[in-house]
């Protein structure tokens, strides 16, 4: 089949929608499918052949939206698929959640209420943002467009904000499988990363991986962080993907746990972090399908999130442990607590990577494929 899949940007390094948008690309070239990529700037790497990147240059939203519609005219290509909401698409795969409930996330992590009012006005007057919320309202109305959430949180706020239930389908998220480098063990690397931050190998650690720090909870877990070494003296925390951020640190430093927090710029190999990892922390305030909660239940991670991560699907029979909201400290405490108990860790870390299993890229991507033969039978 001829398929088009049309994102913003196609940086498969920069992570999130990205990297998943290019881990279906790859492999629907592997089973042989013509894939072209449409965006406003990308790229591809020369070693993963078999994908056609389209960039159709730089300017508005609204420009980029004419382009790609011009691009996929009747005929060209068996399926479109959009990961954002273009108009007339076979299919619109929300990576990032509906917008509505983006901007009640948005709204929720912010304490003061003048501020509040500010974040919601700067909303209202952003065009790109306007026309954006404008298209994703227009397309739930025109039920010729399959949606496929990642997740079945996401497929309830299509019914909760826009009233769309029709011709609406999950695909639950896939991620690949993160190796380590060739020559390495993971246990090897383990070793290295925690004698590089001059941790003890039996020191519970917890994994952060994010670059809106402020959306994943980043400084909530910080405050749990201190709470829990105030009650037991073990836990520390690593965030990665981002230059520490002033307030952060400042903020550790007043908690006392300046020294059990470290801040991990962005790397171009994630495998290490993980690797130096007992528990994935990731308090969001939104995510539609955390790629970073499957990645760590794939190499037998387990997970602490909330209700607001659509991830938190993944993590039954005891491979993770979700609390309501970020704010909630006592609660993630709590579920800090019984994550690093020793017996508790080893049998969570098992769950993990039996659910794991059914996580892969393959599997999401062989779903798709399905999808994408229905639809084009039915043309």
């Amino acid at each position: 089949m001829k398929i088009a899949l049309i994102i913003e940007r196609m940086e498969p390094s920069r992570g999130g929608r990205e990297t998943s948008t290019a881990q279906i690309a790859q492999r629907l070239a592997e089973l042989g499918h013509s894939v072209t990529v449409l965006c406003q700037q990308g790229s591809w790497p020369s070693d993963s052949p078999g994908v056609e990147v389209v960039s159709l240059g730089k300017g508005s939203l609204r420009k980029f939206v004419a382009a790609a519609i011009r691009q996929c005219a009747p005929g060209r290509f068996d399926i479109t698929h959009a990961m954002l909401p273009i108009p007339g698409a076979s299919i619109y795969q929300p990576r990032g959640g509906t917008i509505p409930a983006q901007v009640r996330a948005s709204l929720a992590r912010v304490k003061c209420p003048l501020s509040r009012l500010g974040k919601k006005l700067g909303r209202l007057l952003n065009p790109p943002r306007r026309y954006m919320a404008r298209l994703e309202k227009k397309l739930a109305a025109d039920t010729r467009t399959l949606w496929i959430p990642g997740s079945k949180m996401v497929a309830g706020e299509l019914a909760r904000y826009y009233g769309r239930t029709e011709n609406v389908r999950v695909v639950f998220n896939g991620v690949a499988l993160l190796t380590p480098a060739e020559g390495q063990t993971r246990r090897e690397i383990r070793e290295q990363i925690r004698s590089k931050l001059g941790l003890a190998q039996d020191e519970p650690v917890f994994l952060t991986v994010a670059t809106n720090f402020e959306l994943k909870g980043v400084d909530f877990a910080i405050a749990a962080l201190a709470e829990l070494r105030r009650l037991s003296g073990q836990g520390v925390l690593i965030a990665v993907g981002r230059e520490a951020p002033a307030k952060f640190i400042a903020q550790a430093k007043a908690l006392g746990v300046a020294d059990a927090v470290h801040f991990i710029p962005p790397v171009a190999d994630i495998f290490p972090w993980y690797a130096a990892a007992d528990i994935c922390l990731l308090l969001s305030w939104y995510d539609a399908c955390s790629r970073v909660i499957l990645e760590a239940c794939r190499l037998g991670i387990p997970s602490i999130t909330t209700d607001f991560n659509g991830a938190a699907e993944a993590l039954g029979g005891g491979a993770g442990l979700v609390v309501a909201t970020p704010a909630d400290t006592r609660a993630v405490v709590n579920a800090m607590q019984k994550m690093i108990a020793p017996a508790s860790l080893a049998g969570r870390g098992s769950a993990a990577a039996a659910h794991g299993k059914k996580l892969s890229i393959a599997r999401h991507v062989g779903e798709l494929v399905k999808i994408y033969s229905q639809i084009a039978e039915a043309k």
